[in-house]
């Protein structure tokens, strides 16, 4: 009894704001650990450059991208050996032509303004569908009652527009980058 005491009337909210925040880091370390390194990489952003020569390619049984095994070279150090990895969303899926990649987290993502705005319009899509509910948990638990939902479907239809737009308009970057920096 002592404990509900302490407690007070509010500790349900309280457990429901928590749950909600951890929800929310949840969210975010998901849509970073499926699609963020790959955008990254595709806009030419982050990641050791190399080379990278196709053994075989194949189309992804449930998807529309082509990935390929092969070997990858990185460009630095200079005569570093070069190792087995597969390439995700080949544009080019030539085999033994030699590609320039990015490495990130074990695989290779050649550079591609287009597929670098795809995959980020799908980053938002993700985090504003998974994160949108735990954001009204959230603002419920701070009131202490129940938050009306209405607001929060408009937000999200309204961030998906959104994620949409930045892709489109992000496109110019990621093309100049990937001519860039290759």
């Amino acid at each position: 009894m002592g404990w509900v005491r302490w407690l007070g009337p509010t500790w349900p909210w309280r457990v429901a704001g928590g749950f909600a925040a951890l929800w929310l880091a949840g969210t975010a370390v998901a849509t970073w650990l499926l699609l963020g390194g790959p955008a990254v990489a595709m806009s030419g952003l982050l990641g050791p450059t190399g080379s990278y020569v196709a053994t075989h390619c194949y189309e992804e049984v449930e998807s529309t991208d082509v990935s390929c095994e092969g070997r990858y070279t990185p460009s630095s150090p200079v005569g570093a050996p070069s190792r087995p990895m597969t390439l995700r969303g080949a544009a080019d899926s030539r085999v033994g032509g030699r590609l320039d990649v990015r490495e990130v987290n074990g695989r290779a993502y050649q550079p591609s303004p287009v597929t670098a705005g795809e995959y980020l319009a799908f980053a938002g899509w993700m985090a504003a569908t998974l994160g949108m509910p735990a954001v009204w948990l959230l603002v419920s638990a701070r009131k202490g009652s129940t938050e009306g939902g209405d607001g929060y479907v408009f937000a999200w239809l309204a961030s998906l527009f959104l994620m949409c737009v930045l892709g489109v308009v992000l496109f110019p970057v990621f093309w100049l980058l990937s001519v860039i920096r290759g």
